[in-house]
């Protein structure tokens, strides 16, 4: 049973006046206008959450707990504080300060720990999605364990089987939205979202898309899902997405709400381009044209807080492709390498053109893989997959610091179940090895995600 802990207002104002009676007037004096900002969780487990908040302006952070008031000494614009001890699946309380702010003014933070800590559904790799040797979209989902190199094969199944969907991490669960059924032999187009809780082992349906969506880009950006591009049509020419942007609040009302609304500044009208988030930048770039099927190279991002594309211009690939594995790279401070780079990935792809349909009937499968450091003014291009592959999935293991390539299609309707990895750290100085472990079952037209960002 879920317990939720209460602050006690007049306990902490008591103590929070007799530690700044201790520390100074000076001090107080000088640190009175901070305020706190910006306070979120960020790291969440069953035993203990870590908080990060900004001040407005440099000073010393306070949380307060119903186990006590634990100050940061140091005065600072970013801090992180730990609470520790606490108990799985239970619903707490929060609130962070800055400098000599009133209690009453802090940030409020609501919680639940986790019901598990589950190492492997944590750090471990989610395959789901995709199509197989039959030509059907595949239910089962398999989990790696990269840190054991251990395969849970069919450890859920996917409700609705569907390929070309965009599957997505969100708060620890997982979100596949749209794509392509296979009802009859026919693919059809999808608007159904199935979410899977990983710690819980549960299934459950939210609110349906507007309209189908298949080859889209999906992002993850603070509260919201946001789903770009693609089409509602298996004939791109017929139901492309043009310029609209669809936005999804999981937590609004019993099963969430989408609405629809214009970028203010021009999006790609592509269907099976690489994309992912990274800082609230949802980078896209690759896929086919609507009109013609021709493949592309050219980049862009969109920033969700500004509803428009960034003011700076993102590189373009080294050659036009479509279907390849995208992968954000990054790595955050609780990490055994904080430092490595921060990259967007391609992995695979197909650069044929001219084909509208979905399944494409045609592809030319490339072993090209380009890595886009941020910061930089390029792609830069990597090692090269031991085998052509298109619509690969790729994901990172920051345990073992290894980027991954999973399965993808060696020709038309061609799955393959081979696994590949390269160092995180030095991606385009290293090569790729072939894993001794195959996949479970072959696929293309997947996702590979981690539910831990």
């Amino acid at each position: 049973m879920r317990r939720i802990y209460s602050v006690f207002i007049i306990f902490f104002l008591t103590l929070h006046f007799c530690l700044c009676t201790a520390s100074g007037l000076s001090e107080i004096l000088g640190e009175e206008s901070a305020r706190a900002e910006f306070a979120f969780v960020a790291k969440l487990s069953p035993n203990s959450a870590v908080f990060s908040w900004n001040c407005s302006k440099a000073s010393k952070g306070t949380m307060y707990t119903n186990d006590g008031i634990f100050p940061n000494v140091h005065s600072s614009k970013t801090h992180f504080s730990e609470w520790k001890n606490l108990s799985p699946n239970t619903s707490y309380k929060v609130i962070l300060t800055c400098g000599s702010q009133k209690l009453e003014e802090g940030s409020i933070l609501e919680f639940t720990t986790w019901i598990s800590n589950d190492p492997p559904k944590t750090r471990g790799i989610w395959i789901l999605g995709g199509i197989g040797n039959d030509g059907l979209p595949i239910r089962e989902v398999d989990l790696f364990d990269p840190v054991t190199d251990i395969w849970y094969s069919s450890i859920t199944y996917v409700p609705t089987p569907r390929a070309f969907a965009s599957i997505v991490h969100h708060k620890n669960k997982i979100y596949v939205i749209g794509g392509m059924e296979n009802v009859s032999g026919t693919y059809v187009s999808s608007s159904k979202i199935e979410v899977y809780d990983p710690y819980a082992d549960l299934w459950e349906t939210k609110a349906s898309l507007p309209s189908g969506s298949i080859g889209a880009v999906a992002g993850s950006v603070g509260d919201e899902i946001y789903i770009l591009s693609g089409s509602n049509s298996t004939d791109m020419t017929n139901g492309p997405v043009f310029n609209t942007i669809l936005k999804f609040y999981p937590e609004l009302g019993t099963n969430g709400q989408w609405i629809s609304f214009s970028s203010a500044s021009t999006i790609f009208s592509r269907v099976d381009m690489s994309g992912c988030a990274i800082n609230g930048v949802i980078f896209y770039t690759g896929g086919r044209t609507y009109n013609s099927g021709s493949a592309n190279s050219s980049t862009d991002g969109f920033a969700a807080s500004a509803n428009t594309t960034t003011s700076f211009s993102e590189p373009s690939l080294g050659e036009s492709k479509h279907g390849g594995g995208g992968v954000c790279i990054l790595p955050s401070s609780q990490d055994l390498f904080p430092a490595d780079g921060v990259y967007f990935a391609v992995v695979g792809g197909s650069t044929g053109s001219g084909n509208v349909f979905q399944p494409a009937t045609s592809i030319i499968p490339t072993n090209r893989t380009e890595f886009y450091q941020l910061g930089s003014g390029s792609f830069s291009l990597g090692p090269s997959l031991p085998a052509s592959l298109y619509f690969p999935a790729a994901q990172t293991s920051y345990e073992t610091r290894k980027i991954f390539s999973f399965g993808g299609a060696s020709s038309i309707n061609i799955p393959e179940d081979t696994v590949y990895f390269l160092d995180s750290g030095n991606p385009l100085g290293s090569a790729w090895v072939t894993h001794t472990l195959p996949m479970p079952r072959r696929r293309y037209a997947h996702k590979a995600v981690r539910i831990d960002r």
